[in-house]
């Protein structure tokens, strides 16, 4: 997730940048954020198949990225509603404004209002940028949370969660909840049988433990930006 308070991206400021979105503030709505598809580019990654999806999606909307992200979040919205409140930043919905399309959500920010950090961001700073311990026991209880309800996200990675301050410590908050629903499985059989997601999950947070445990190099093991 972008760290350059400076980026902008249609005259807005830039929060986070991906390979296949863009986060900016909303220029329109104080405490909010808008999510910009973006134009797959020959030599990423992928590329053929987000090609493609990128083609379906101006055709079928409901192909889209932000259109899935949106459809993520109303389905756990519906099954959980308020006790999603300070784990996952709440999607408003989709809305037309001078740049195109966006996905509109509540941003989710430090004490100050300032966009929150993510995990990324954090270990970019190399050693001694962040609380190792804090940041850990933070996780901990991220995932203790989304096994006790059975919450099917899969993309754990560091770009897809922020950080903020909460009853004198961390947490984590999600700020993409596309995998609840679809992912790169032809068969999703995680999806299908929790046990199976449940230790997807699990070595998925050991897996990120384990980066911001790493006594050096910190900012190597940061995974690419969200906004996948």
């Amino acid at each position: 997730m972008s760290g350059d308070a400076d980026a902008r991206w249609q005259g807005m400021r830039v929060i986070a940048r991906g390979a296949n979105r863009v986060c900016v503030l909303d220029p329109d709505l104080p405490g909010h954020c808008l999510k910009y598809e973006l134009r797959p580019q020959p030599g990423m990654r992928r590329y053929w198949r987000r090609r493609v999806r990128h083609a379906l999606s101006r055709r079928f909307p409901r192909f889209g990225l932000n259109a899935t992200e949106l459809l993520a979040w109303r389905r756990l919205h519906a099954r959980m509603g308020d006790d999603l409140l300070g784990r996952v930043a709440p999607c408003i919905g989709i809305v037309e404004t001078g740049a195109g399309t966006a996905l509109r959500a509540r941003l989710a920010a430090d004490a100050s209002g300032r966009p929150a950090p993510s995990i990324a961001s954090l270990l970019g700073r190399g050693p001694g940028g962040f609380d190792p311990t804090a940041l850990v026991l933070a996780l901990d209880g991220f995932e203790a949370w989304l096994l006790a309800n059975r919450i099917p996200l899969s993309d754990l990675n560091a770009g897809n969660l922020v950080v903020v301050e909460r009853d004198g410590g961390l947490g984590l908050v999600c700020v993409d909840l596309k995998s609840t629903v679809s992912g790169r499985e032809l068969v999703p059989l995680s999806r299908w049988a929790w046990p199976l997601m449940r230790a997807k999950i699990q070595r998925r947070c050991q897996r990120l433990r384990e980066r911001i445990r790493a006594p050096a190099g910190v900012g190597t093991l940061a995974d690419p930006p969200g906004l996948t």
